[in-house]
């Protein structure tokens, strides 16, 4: 039976391990001291209805002293609970309120697993909080997460943290596109990667194609107000179904990579970071490569499903998950489906995109983050001057 915490006020809540461990973290005990702290906790107090806050912390000392020792309690910040101060961190006129979500994020950024960064973050709030810091600068609050990350891990994934930690900060806006296929999770990747690096723009060609078969009406492109899986319709009748196909494609992405374009074009003359994701992003992608980092930081990548029952499976899932996306459509195309994802993937490979098999959501995710600052960290580089 979960018992009831009585506080100062008289208010009772129901007694929550994770609530005590968070305090505990607080304090300055490990995330594995402070869980275990809370277990301890709640067996000891299961057989009582109610417990006020004082007798939970002069119980909570007694069983971290009975655990870990006396010293290690001495070391602790003697509030259980806090008066509700909160961090604050200042960025030249700007404040907001310290997060440990999106320390986490970045700090997860540097290929840092997730629960890891998040204990990093966690000491981070609790070690400012024992030395009663609440205002921080920003530059301040990285060193003190980049000198951790050095001593706990390696200067290479600390640099590759400062990196991802100061995208916005860049001399150069970073674009990232991500390709392929219909069905293949650009979207929801291309939304999850935005989050973790601190990104606000996402564009789909899918829009940017709305808008020009606004402009361009059907007489004049016929080829763009077709949608990619039948895309071969009008194309010679001398070619077999499966080259009318990718002709068709080839055409229709090859119009929509002029809109791709003014879009890119405009990012980087406000200087913004952007993600484009999009079925019709491959002759742009190949386009920007012989650019190179002239102008901004683009990173191509091509996204697959190679499991072909995986792929069709995901259809399913979109159904059932979105009902205005109908899904018939693209089942009875699939066979179209599939005819684009090879050629997609074939010519990314040919022209050196990088393809991420989306297999597994955690899997890709922590792939394309490793691979997004990897890359940009060499793009870097290599516009630095040499070292003399």
């Amino acid at each position: 039976m979960q018992f009831q915490v009585i506080r100062p006020d008289n208010s009772k809540h129901p007694f929550m391990r994770g609530m005590l461990a968070h305090k505990l973290m607080q304090r300055g005990l490990s995330f594995d001291q402070a869980y275990q702290i809370s277990k301890d906790a709640r067996s000891y107090f299961q057989q009582q209805a109610e417990v006020t806050t004082e007798s939970l912390m002069q119980s909570v000392d007694e069983l971290i002293v009975a655990r870990y020792g006396q010293e290690v309690l001495k070391e602790l910040n003697s509030e259980l609970f806090p008066s509700g101060k909160q961090i604050s961190v200042f960025r030249r006129n700007a404040t907001a309120p310290f997060s440990k979500g999106l320390l986490t994020q970045s700090i997860t950024s540097a290929g840092v697993k997730p629960e890891e960064a998040y204990q990093i973050a966690f000491y981070m709030e609790a070690d400012l909080m024992k030395k009663g810091i609440f205002r921080i600068s920003k530059k301040k609050l990285f060193e003190e997460v980049y000198k951790t990350i050095s001593k706990k891990y390696s200067p290479k994934i600390a640099e590759l943290y400062k990196l991802a930690s100061r995208i916005d900060e860049l001399d150069k806006p970073l674009i990232i596109y991500i390709g392929g296929a219909s069905g293949t999770g650009k979207s929801v990747m291309a939304t999850f990667l935005a989050g973790r690096l601190g990104i606000n723009k996402i564009t789909g060609t899918d829009t940017i194609r709305e808008i020009m078969r606004l402009v361009f009406k059907r007489d004049l492109l016929p080829s763009l107000h077709n949608s990619s899986i039948r895309a071969g319709i009008g194309m010679p009748k001398t070619l077999d179904k499966s080259n009318r196909l990718i002709g068709g494609f080839c055409l229709q992405a090859q119009q929509v990579s002029v809109g791709v374009k003014a879009v890119v074009d405009r990012a980087i003359k406000e200087k913004t970071s952007m993600i484009i994701e999009g079925i019709h992003l491959l002759p742009y992608m190949q386009q920007i490569l012989k650019e190179g980092t002239k102008r901004a930081y683009h990173i191509p990548i091509t996204l697959s499903l190679m499991n072909e029952k995986h792929h069709k499976d995901r259809f399913f899932e979109r159904g059932k998950s979105n009902e205005l996306r109908k899904i018939e459509p693209y089942l009875r195309s699939f066979e179209n489906i599939r005819i684009i994802h090879e050629f997609c993937t074939s010519e990314s490979e040919h022209y050196e995109i990088e393809v991420v098999d989306n297999e597994d959501f955690d899997e890709t995710t922590n792939t394309l983050m490793q691979l997004i600052i990897n890359t940009l960290q060499e793009q870097v580089n290599s516009t630095l001057p040499p070292k003399s």
